[in-house]
């Protein structure tokens, strides 16, 4: 994958991540979450991508750690039960 590539991948992830902590904001504020699942899911899909960019040498190991703890932090927060 060139760099530009890259470039623009991490930029989905991180405009989806942004997109999450918006959701997280809005259900604290209504104390309800009408999408959790959907967001749990996608926090989990994130997980797995993360982890197959660190295996082929995309992402380093400590960004790859740090990402994750925040995801399974969204996890944890939202209260989805796997």
């Amino acid at each position: 994958m060139s760099g530009k590539g890259k470039l623009v991948g991490w930029i989905v992830v991180l405009a989806m991540w942004t997109g999450m902590g918006v959701g997280l904001n809005m259900m604290n504020e209504n104390n309800s979450c009408s999408n959790c699942q959907e967001i749990s899911n996608t926090a989990e899909d994130m997980i797995e991508w993360i982890i197959e960019d660190e295996a082929s040498g995309n992402v380093g190991r400590d960004q790859a750690d740090t990402y994750i703890d925040n995801l399974e932090g969204i996890i944890i927060d939202l209260g989805v039960t796997r």
